[in-house]
């Protein structure tokens, strides 16, 4: 799955002012789905203190009054237009599904305040700036993170409330009638072991599994798929929660762990050990990225050859790729998501565009969204590589990591494919116009390259893509 992320609210364009070249273009690079991040109404508080840190500030988009969308966008009519279209074009379209919390000013505090984390210093350690007053006169905890301090323009949900989980499973369930998928904000905050831990420390066990006896996540995912199968959830997860999240329902997890080692001191180090500890079956259900809203730019924090190579990495292993608004005309300010027009101008990267077209048309190759996948091991200092297979088509592939120029050995070798793959040595060829066949020498252990023209390879791409056929 190749996903692009589009802040709904930047640049001020409706659903209705999205043109139909707009969505063209999408298709045309290779995606199969927008996520519009940031459509629902928002509460005039949040907008308000906002503003204290910046004046151009308009609100988080994640302090949600309800599930109703940002007038300032366009309405439910509006939306569905835009999703009519957008299937025209083969794209599907992807809406934010915030679990944790609602806007502090939510009139479901007072319509339905059963739904909330109230004060109760008996079941948990009470912080002040993690609470606030609502003008109803109930002391509410602010939705919150266990590593930071509350998000003071949020309400927190209280998950051991059977009509909270009953409120947000419906509240999904209409989602999946609106829209092709979700992708759910700290959706691990509402599993009942982080649940129990940081809102409820105090209650015995016993008791909490009364009170909340399953996962939020297995009932509304079943529920959401019953009345659209083709529903697609994607987690914002952390803390080793993903395989966990993924057998709750969850079609896709965030891989956020890789792109930690992309961007680590000893990445070439770190990223092969990270693809050294997961399985095929991880990475076909999780979701990779170089940048998102929430992270900085990857233009700015790494270097051109190296934002190459990691990008290339986070499309063409197995699984689902996401790539960020401005993340290919190489754009380095990072915007909060509380601003909707960047502080300054800055002209497209025209050669990372270029770059970025041509690796997307790779990525949407059967081989790489649907073929079988295997790690390799090769002697190329501070480089991945791995198998993908597809049909009579076996490709390895070969990515150095970091920013360091490719340093090949004098006699370059990687591990055998897998014999299912049936991959031919002697078919061996590097893909071009026109395509050039590659020498392989095949050993009983390994298959050596030809160092010449896979350095002449490297030198001109970031990566390297072998093409073999598989044996009748």
């Amino acid at each position: 799955m190749l996903l692009y992320e589009i802040n709904a609210r930047l640049n001020g364009q409706r659903f209705a002012e999205i043109t139909d070249a707009q969505l063209s273009r999408y298709a045309a690079l290779g995606f199969d789905a927008l996520w519009l991040m940031g459509v629902w109404a928002i509460g005039p508080e949040g907008v308000a203190m906002s503003k204290r840190y910046a004046p151009d500030f308009v609100g988080s988009p994640y302090a949600i009054s309800d599930y109703q969308f940002n007038p300032e966008l366009g309405d439910e009519a509006d939306f569905g237009a835009l999703r009519a279209r957008a299937r025209r074009h083969g794209l599907r379209l992807i809406l934010d599904f915030i679990p944790n919390h609602f806007a502090r000013d939510t009139p479901l505090i007072m319509t339905r305040p059963e739904l909330f984390m109230h004060s109760n210093p008996e079941w948990r350690d009470e912080y002040g700036d993690d609470y606030y007053w609502h003008p109803s006169g109930r002391r509410l905890a602010h939705g919150k993170d266990p590593h930071f301090a509350g998000w003071n323009d949020t309400v927190q949900l209280d998950y051991t409330v059977a009509a909270t989980r009953a409120y947000m499973r419906d509240a999904l369930v209409r989602l999946a009638t609106l829209c092709d998928g979700v992708r759910c904000d700290m959706a691990m905050l509402v599993l009942r072991e982080q649940i129990h831990r940081q809102w409820y420390p105090r209650l015995p066990r016993e008791v909490f599994d009364r009170v909340m006896p399953g996962e939020f996540w297995d009932e509304a995912i079943t529920a959401a798929k019953r009345v659209n199968p083709d529903f697609t959830l994607i987690a914002e997860a952390y803390w080793d929660t993903e395989l966990y999240l993924i057998g709750l329902g969850f079609d896709y997890a965030y891989d956020k762990r890789l792109l930690d080692c992309l961007v680590a001191q000893n990445a070439p180090f770190a990223v092969v050990e990270r693809l050294r500890s997961v399985s095929e079956i991880f990475l076909k259900r999780t979701m990779r990225f170089v940048e998102n809203h929430d992270e900085e730019r990857a233009a700015a924090r790494l270097s051109p050859l190296a934002n190459r190579r990691a990008a290339a990495l986070v499309c063409l292993l197995p699984g689902a790729a996401l790539i960020h608004q401005g993340q290919m005309e190489g754009m380095t300010e990072r915007i909060p998501v509380q601003r909707v027009w960047p502080l300054r101008h800055q002209e497209p990267d025209a050669a990372l565009q270029s770059y970025f077209e041509s690796l997307l048309q790779i990525a949407r190759q059967p081989i790489f969204r649907e073929g079988g996948y295997s790690p390799a091991e090769s002697n190329v200092p501070r480089a991945v590589s791995f198998w993908r297979a597809y049909g009579t088509r076996v490709e390895l592939i070969l990515i150095p990591i970091g920013e360091e120029p490719a340093s090949l050995p004098a006699a370059p070798c990687v591990t055998l494919p897998p014999p299912e793959y049936r991959a031919d040595p002697r078919s061996a060829r590097l893909p071009g116009l026109p395509e050039r066949q590659l020498p392989v020498t095949a050993h009983s252990d390994c298959w050596q390259l030809d160092a010449t023209m896979l350095a002449a390879s490297l030198n001109k791409s970031p990566f390297a893509r072998i093409v073999f056929d598989a044996q009748g």
